[in-house]
């Protein structure tokens, strides 16, 4: 899977695997579940890892980050997905 390969190639402390971790599982339970594919989780898993890349490490930005679908992270690795995001309003 996406995240776990990405996860691997950074260097994070197990506490910080964890939170992160727990951050994807939030964010893909937030969604309804006919938007749950993986091309969804990896761009959830993106915008985690990339923000976390510059640095932040607060879970509820971080959820808040995955579920603004913000820009695709190409540095964390693979492909763009080929549909165009999803937005939502709370």
């Amino acid at each position: 899977m996406f995240w776990a390969a990405a996860i691997k190639q950074a260097a994070y402390d197990q506490e910080t695997i964890s939170m992160l971790s727990s951050v994807l599982e939030r964010a893909v339970a937030a969604l309804p579940l006919k938007q749950r594919t993986d091309e969804r989780k990896a761009r959830l898993a993106s915008g985690i890892l990339g923000a976390a890349a510059r640095g932040e490490r607060d879970p509820i930005r971080l959820y808040a980050i995955a579920l603004g679908v913000g820009p695709w992270e190409p540095t964390i690795g693979g492909t763009p997905p080929t549909s165009p995001p999803v937005w939502h309003r709370p």
